[in-house]
């Protein structure tokens, strides 16, 4: 029973990291989505336009697929060459290793405080491109929630053998570790989300080896 209830919060915390990037998405692409599709029709003409505005467009957005859908289109019409879509796409992947790495610093603490002005965005403004940043606000909070939340659940089971065991098995089959990637981001339609879910058990991984070398040392006998 346990265990089904700890698997229950697992994958409630992880479809609540995914829809907060939805939330993030659709309210970018609703407020902003023709102007970053100019953006992108713009600088298309060059390779180096192209790879700023993939990386600046996906940044916004916090997903490669979006812009990928995007030069898709672009591509579909015959309106792209090859080699600035493939720019474009480059700066996509660049742009998502950003947004990671901002959101792996510690900025859970403002979480609730992104809740709370996304929700006075959206519940009190008549705008519709004010209420679309204030879906971006709460989703951004949601987000950070939860990867707190996954955090505080891996703790308990960190020295569970079945657990390292798993864990044991897939980090050192390379084979395994692609597909499991490509399978999650298949679910979740979002990079972004697998590359935090694994980054936050990482993460957690990392620091339990510290505090484990630390405690370990030199043994004094005493005579």
């Amino acid at each position: 029973m346990d265990a089904t209830l700890t698997l229950m919060d697992l994958a409630g915390a992880i479809a609540l990291l995914i829809w907060g990037v939805h939330m993030v998405q659709s309210g970018i692409m609703r407020a902003f989505g023709p102007q970053l599709r100019r953006i992108l029709g713009y600088a298309l003409g060059n390779r180096f336009k192209a790879f700023t505005a993939g990386l600046g467009v996906t940044s916004i957005l916090q997903s490669s697929t979006a812009t990928g859908l995007m030069v898709t289109a672009f591509a579909a019409g015959g309106l792209v060459d090859l080699v600035p879509a493939l720019a474009v796409m480059l700066g996509a992947n660049v742009g998502t290793t950003l947004i990671v790495q901002v959101l792996s610093f510690d900025v859970s603490k403002v979480s609730f405080l992104l809740i709370l002005i996304g929700v006075f965005m959206f519940r009190r403004s008549a705008v519709t491109r004010t209420r679309d940043l204030g879906r971006v606000g709460i989703g951004l909070g949601l987000m950070l929630i939860a990867l707190q939340h996954l955090l505080s659940m891996i703790i308990p089971f960190e020295d569970v053998p079945s657990l390292r065991i798993l864990l044991g098995a897939v980090t050192t089959d390379p084979l395994i570790d692609i597909l499991l990637a490509a399978g999650l981001t298949w679910a979740a339609h979002s990079s972004v989300a697998v590359v935090l879910l694994i980054m936050a058990f990482a993460a957690q991984w990392y620091h339990r080896t510290q505090r484990l070398l630390s405690f370990s040392g030199p043994i004094s006998v005493r005579r």
